[in-house]
């Protein structure tokens, strides 16, 4: 499952994609995601995960054009135990968002 597959998938949610800044492709990212789904660039990201606030899709996809169009990757959707997007940002990967 790509990344933009597994965006209606989770249904009337708010979905955040937290990608590294300054990458090229970003502008790519952007330009296909609903225009509901909020993208925040932060420094030194690595970590490949889009939550909301009932959910978290987890997996070895990157935020790139094969990542989100292409590949086949390894990914799963789990419940956000948090039950909060940012504060399931800020637990387990150290970003706040706020």
């Amino acid at each position: 499952m790509t990344l933009l597959e597994a965006i209606p998938q989770l249904p009337d949610t708010e979905v955040t994609f937290v990608v590294r800044k300054g990458e090229d492709h970003n502008d790519f990212v952007r330009d296909r995601l609903p225009k509901d789904v909020e993208m925040i660039a932060v420094d030194d990201l690595h970590a490949k995960v889009v939550v909301c606030d009932e959910y978290a899709y987890v997996g070895s996809a990157n935020v790139t054009h094969g990542g989100l169009t292409i590949n086949r990757e390894i990914c799963k959707i789990v419940e956000n135990e948090y039950g909060d997007a940012e504060k399931y940002i800020g637990e387990e990967i150290d970003v706040n968002v706020e």
